[in-house]
């Protein structure tokens, strides 16, 4: 007979802010670029894999020049991951692009999306694995290697994913320290919806968080968390300047989460 297989629902609302970007030198001060993040999702678990959907919204307001997009930028997501025996994968697909874009059902092919990852343990049971993953992180889609690893004792959960991700979780996940790469693509159009575009935005995040209770009944999981955003970089098309790769620098940032 087959074993039973254990499943769990996970459901999320977010709201991430970061402080003003500052616009280069030779731009004037009142051109601050403000950015902020509106999330929800859902989640199961079943047995060793996971499935998941995922939306964000998250303006970005550009006020210089005159930018292909909006800045309202759109992305919902399907994936999850699958481990078996010594293999693991990691996928996700899905929708990113301007608010005009859905508006007025005026897609191109960048709106779609996606990232993968595939790992091989070293030997059964080891917490060692090398893969591959491809994705918008650096930039434009490439494929680098990967190396992750995996350990658990008495001073927390560790987790280091080599380029991608390095993440410490107190004994019982009260609190988390993680520092990512983080960066995708979104499709764009500009207000005649005419010239097509993208807008590529990458940046490494450090972020603190702090569980404040834990779930019970219909009562949520209430997570803060602060960190900054560093290094972030914006690639766009300016209909006067030309395709523009901006430094937008560092930020500090908050924010809070709620689990169901």
């Amino acid at each position: 007979m087959p074993r039973a297989v254990q499943a769990s629902n996970d459901f999320y609302l977010l709201y991430r802010q970061w402080q003003p970007y500052e616009w280069p030198e030779d731009v004037p001060a009142d051109t601050e670029v403000s950015r902020s993040q509106r999330g929800l999702g859902w989640r199961r678990q079943v047995g060793a894999g996971e499935l998941g959907v995922n939306y964000d919204y998250q303006p970005l307001r550009i006020r210089t020049g005159d930018p292909a997009h909006n800045g309202h930028l759109h992305r919902l997501t399907f994936g999850g991951l699958w481990q078996h025996q010594l293999y693991r994968i990691e996928a996700r697909a899905g929708f990113a692009g301007t608010s005009n874009m859905f508006k007025h059902q005026a897609f191109h092919g960048d709106v779609l999306n996606g990232r993968v990852a595939i790992f091989r343990a070293v030997r059964e049971g080891s917490s060692l694995s090398l893969g591959i993953g491809g994705d918008h992180r650096f930039g434009s889609f490439r494929w680098l290697p990967r190396v992750r690893w995996e350990y658990a004792g008495d001073n927390g959960h560790w987790l280091m994913d080599l380029p991608v991700l390095l993440r410490w979780q107190s004994p019982v996940k009260r609190w988390e320290l993680q520092l990512e790469r983080k960066g995708d693509r979104w499709a764009t159009l500009d207000a005649a919806r005419e010239v097509e575009g993208a807008l590529y935005l990458r940046e490494w995040r450090a972020e603190l968080t702090y569980r404040i209770n834990t779930r019970e009944r219909l009562w949520p999981e209430v997570v803060l968390g602060i960190g900054m955003s560093v290094g972030t970089r914006v690639r766009y098309r300016d209909l006067e300047a030309g395709t523009q790769d901006l430094r937008l620098g560092d930020a500090l940032l908050g924010s809070v989460r709620l689990n169901w």
